[in-house]
């Protein structure tokens, strides 16, 4: 409990100093200027739900966030995304892990007609919890990942229209993205990897 207090204590000094993860901490951050077509859009906010959103909620459903990020780069036909959101401790990340798996049985069917969708999701095994999620619309898609290591929780997703089984070789480049990342976020202070 002692180290968990001091950990708390010495990312919040970080953080206060900096305002933020440290800049550069995504590796989607850095990219070059963006063209006619495309946005790119980064975001400190502690506001903004985790980026895979199976209920559509406008505000975030968990709690004990202490620092965020979310970057979101959109083209013609596609959308990548990824965020990290730091927690107070472990167990608030292990409670957003918790609601994230809620939301996506809560919501795995909704709607119908044109205004349905779906989600989909199985295990993944990188850092301490993970899953692997699909979401079709009626025209479009999304997969992710979505890990957990220690008090951190990475999302990483793009547009797609992936199948009901999810196959892990169609999640390959998300995989690799989260796997660097559940090793990366053991550079902050805080983030209580073991």
């Amino acid at each position: 409990m002692m180290q968990t207090g001091m950990a708390v204590l010495a990312l919040a000094g970080v953080l206060s100093g900096g305002g933020g993860l440290p800049k550069g901490f995504l590796p989607s951050e850095t990219h070059p200027p963006a063209a006619s077509w495309e946005t790119y859009k980064i975001s400190d906010s502690l506001e903004r739900p985790l980026a895979l959103n199976p209920c559509f909620r406008t505000k975030p459903w968990d709690t004990g966030r202490v620092a965020a990020r979310s970057v979101v780069h959109e083209n013609e036909t596609q959308i990548d995304y990824e965020q990290l959101v730091l927690y107070k401790n472990t167990a608030a990340a292990e409670r957003a892990m918790h609601g994230m798996r809620a939301q996506l049985a809560r919501c795995a069917e909704v709607g119908k007609g044109i205004n349905r969708y779906r989600y989909f999701s199985k295990p993944l095994d990188v850092g301490d919890d993970a899953l692997r999620a699909g979401g079709r619309f009626f025209e479009s898609g999304e997969q992710a990942v979505v890990v957990r290591r220690g008090a951190a929780v990475y999302v990483a997703g793009e547009s797609a229209y992936p199948s009901r089984s999810l196959p892990l070789s169609r999640f390959r480049g998300l995989v690799e993205r989260a796997e660097r990342m559940a090793e990366k976020v053991c550079e902050l202070p805080g983030a209580a990897c073991r």
